[in-house]
C-alpha cells in the first residue's frame, strides 16, 4: 500500500502554471496540501488560482514575466508574506515557437532564451 504524500503546511512556487504541465502540477501540489503561489503571465494564474480555491485549497495567483529578475523577488514575497514560508519551487515557465531554428526569427529566437534561460536563472 503507497502512503499519500502530504504538503500540509507547505507552500510552493509554480512558474508557468496557467495552463498545460504548470498548471497540473500547481493543482497536484494543492490537493497534496500544499498552499500554492502561482505564477503565468496571463489570465490563467488566476484561474488556476480560483480552481484551487474552489477546491478548498490555498492558492494566489502572480501574474508576470519569468525573464524579469524582480519577479524572483515577488513570488518568493509572496509566498512568505502570504502563506508564511516557500518550501518548494517548480521552475516550470516556458514558451516554444513551432518552427524550425532555420526559419525561426530573430525576435522568436530572443524570446525563447529570455524564458528558457534567463527566466530560470532570475532569482531574488
Amino acid at each position: 500500500m503507497t502512503e499519500s504524500l502530504s504538503l500540509a503546511g507547505r507552500t510552493a512556487v509554480v512558474t508557468g502554471a496557467g495552463a498545460g504541465l504548470g498548471r497540473a502540477e500547481a493543482l497536484a501540489l494543492a490537493a497534496a496540501g500544499a498552499a500554492v503561489v502561482v505564477n503565468d503571465m496571463g489570465d490563467g494564474a488566476q484561474e488556476v488560482a480560483a480552481e484551487i480555491m474552489a477546491a478548498g485549497g490555498q492558492a494566489t495567483a502572480v501574474i508576470g514575466d519569468v525573464s524579469d529578475w524582480a519577479l524572483g523577488e515577488r513570488l518568493v514575497h509572496e509566498a512568505v508574506s502570504t502563506f508564511g514560508s516557500m518550501d518548494i519551487l517548480v521552475n516550470n515557465a516556458g514558451i516554444l515557437r513551432d518552427k524550425m531554428i532555420f526559419n525561426l526569427s530573430e525576435s522568436d529566437w530572443d524570446d525563447v532564451i529570455r524564458v528558457h534561460l534567463k527566466g530560470h536563472a532570475a532569482r531574488p
